[in-house]
């Protein structure tokens, strides 16, 4: 089974002010997540239709921030695209394929919040290493017994397309086809990666965040 992309992270400098932009530009008003505790970060949701949704992070005030993921996207200069992630089972097997394409692997890595609610959620993460293309090769989830949170949170309209654009699109379509996912970049002077949603407003494209490039998970 092709591996898809589960959800968009995009990185806001505090959680305010993700989710004002966020219902500026989708006219709905994004669900309050949770902390990630240790992470430095917290998130509201939105979703993007079947099985894809907008996540919004940004930074914890309830948290030391020091050497946190969270202390980075506190430097952001406005709201956009970081990275995106995609769903698989069986993250194990995964790690083993990544290996065999002389990647290296940080998980399965079992993960969980609370919600507002104070239900506790929880699922795995893998992140790989050793190649050459951070923000545009996705981290993956699974999210075992978990509701999506697709089907948990507002709908802010349809997810369309992700346009990833890379001097070396040859290169990390090759990767992107080893490890069995089906999106394909494109040929490009600059890196950009840019989502398309279909909303009650029109298309809505979200590009990168400013100041990015290298950052990895």
């Amino acid at each position: 089974m092709a591996i898809e992309l589960d959800h968009l992270m995009w990185g806001a400098p505090s959680l305010e002010e993700g989710m004002a932009e966020a219902e500026r530009l989708f006219g709905v008003a994004a669900a309050p997540g949770g902390a990630h505790p240790g992470g430095g970060t917290r998130n509201a949701l939105l979703s993007l239709g079947d099985r894809v949704y907008l996540e919004i992070i940004a930074p914890d005030p309830n948290q030391d921030l020091a050497g946190t993921f969270g202390e980075r996207i506190a430097g952001l200069e406005g709201c956009g695209l970081i990275t995106w992630a995609a769903a698989a089972s069986g993250l194990a097997a995964l790690a083993e394929r990544a290996a065999s394409l002389e990647l290296t692997a940080r998980g399965p890595a079992p993960t969980e919040r609370r919600t507002p609610d104070g239900d506790l959620l929880s699922w795995e993460l893998l992140f790989l290493g050793g190649h050459r293309f951070p923000g545009l090769v996705p981290f993956f989830i699974d999210w075992l017994e978990t509701p999506h949170p697709a089907t948990t949170n507002p709908l802010a309209g349809q997810y369309r397309t992700l346009e990833i654009r890379t001097p070396d699109a040859a290169g990390l379509n090759d990767l992107l086809s080893g490890l069995g996912m089906t999106i394909v970049a494109e040929e490009a002077d600059t890196v950009d990666i840019t989502a398309v949603i279909e909303t009650n407003n029109g298309e809505v494209r979200l590009g990168k965040a400013p100041g990015t490039d290298g950052w990895t998970l």
